[in-house]
């Protein structure tokens, strides 16, 4: 795993920009929080399997669909402007097929992924029509645990990693219940690469493994 001071000053940064950028352009708009659930479907992937001893090998990955959950903390700098510091986790399943040998030998295993990670998204909403309204976003931020647990026949293997770059392309919106409560529909695409997946003795290492859910969510908006 890599050093917690790195991800520690990832996250410090990420929190003190947004900080930053709320105090600067703050005039009248409006606090909101946003909890949110949903479901990920992801495209098949690879990655490469790498040893202590410097064999690497490639893993065929066949995700299964997974539960989203996130909540962000936003603000709204104009009707059309907003700016959100967003916490979200993945789970999911998955078959991983090992092309020789490595942490299983049998030709195909049983997988569960976990990831979280945390971001900074900015939004731009246009002009509501009636009670509707549609906006676009996008993010960036950091992974602050990504973890695989690989289930094999005879042992079971938990690689970790985080430190990860996330990116997010989001579109959706939102129907106005009250001036403070809205109902939210987002899909959402977001790109990770997910690096240095290690177990704790660091004798197996995953790398270059393409995670990228498509996340259908639905939410809640409240403004306060």
């Amino acid at each position: 795993m890599k050093q917690l001071s790195s991800i520690t000053i990832k996250v410090f940064i990420l929190v003190l920009l947004i900080v930053i950028s709320f105090n600067v352009l703050a005039n009248q708009g409006a606090w909101y929080i946003k909890p949110s659930i949903g479901a990920s479907a992801f495209d098949d992937t690879d990655a490469e399997l790498n040893s202590v001893v410097g064999s690497t090998e490639k893993i065929d990955i066949e995700f299964d669909p997974g539960l989203t959950l996130g909540i962000g903390l936003g603000y709204f700098f104009t009707d059309n402007i907003s700016m959100e510091l967003s916490i979200n986790q993945h789970e999911n399943d998955a078959d991983m097929t090992f092309s020789s040998v490595g942490i299983e030998a049998n030709d195909k295993v049983s997988g569960e992924f976990k990831v979280s990670y945390l971001t900074i998204n900015s939004y731009w909403h246009v002009q509501r029509k009636g009670a509707w309204r549609p906006y676009l976003g996008l993010g960036a931020g950091v992974t602050t645990n990504a973890e695989v647990d690989v289930d094999g026949t005879s042992n079971k293997v938990a690689l970790e990693s985080d430190g990860d770059l996330v990116l997010q392309l989001m579109f959706g919106f939102d129907y106005e219940l009250t001036q403070q409560l809205a109902l939210l529909t987002e899909l959402k695409y977001t790109n990770i690469e997910l690096t240095d997946l290690e177990q704790n003795s660091a004798d197996q290492r995953l790398d270059n493994l393409q995670y990228n859910p498509f996340t259908l969510q639905f939410g809640l908006l409240y403004s306060f």
